[in-house]
């Protein structure tokens, strides 16, 4: 759980829901997942997924179903629309304690995207009253691609993403 900074298509509008809130969405689209899930529950059908290997467990017994072990099949709702390939050339930060929703808007560049987090915070931050990033953190942030929401330490706190030093030193 954290942020991620997601390729989007140029001026991506994310979905929303009735009341204005972002639906919640994964970074992949469903046809792809849907793939994925099913090709794991044929695996696992023959005894062959990777998770069934552990000898000690008696899987077959325990989990005699795919779903059981793995969940329900993936739900079209939540997952992003398919692009096509090189569609996705923007950035645009995603929370991802849920599914993902968006916490700035969409830029062309990398660069844009540190300006925004670095003088506007994202949408959180802004919500909170906390301000804009520290540019460092944005910066390494936008290059790393991705980060925790939070890291508490014994005696040092709970440092969040958009906080100064968030990042150790290197």
């Amino acid at each position: 759980m954290g942020r991620e900074v997601r390729m989007v298509p140029p001026n991506w509008e994310h979905p929303r829901k009735e009341s204005g809130e972002y639906h919640p969405l994964h970074d992949q689209d469903f046809e792809e997942r849907a793939a994925e899930w099913f090709a794991e529950c044929v695996q696992w059908s023959k005894g062959e997924h990777a998770d069934q290997k552990d000898e000690s467990k008696n899987w077959r017994e325990a989990y005699k179903y795919y779903w059981q072990w793995a969940g329900d099949p993936p739900d079209k709702e939540y997952y992003r629309p398919k692009w096509a390939d090189g569609e996705a050339t923007w950035f645009q930060v995603y929370e991802t304690v849920s599914e993902g929703t968006p916490v700035t808007p969409p830029f062309a560049t990398k660069a844009e995207l540190v300006e925004y987090l670095a003088t506007k915070g994202d949408f959180w931050s802004q919500q909170r009253g906390t301000g804009p990033w520290d540019r460092e953190s944005a910066t390494q942030f936008v290059g790393d691609g991705w980060a925790p929401s939070a890291i508490g330490m014994p005696g040092k706190g709970l440092k969040t993403v958009d906080q100064a030093g968030f990042y150790p030193q290197r």
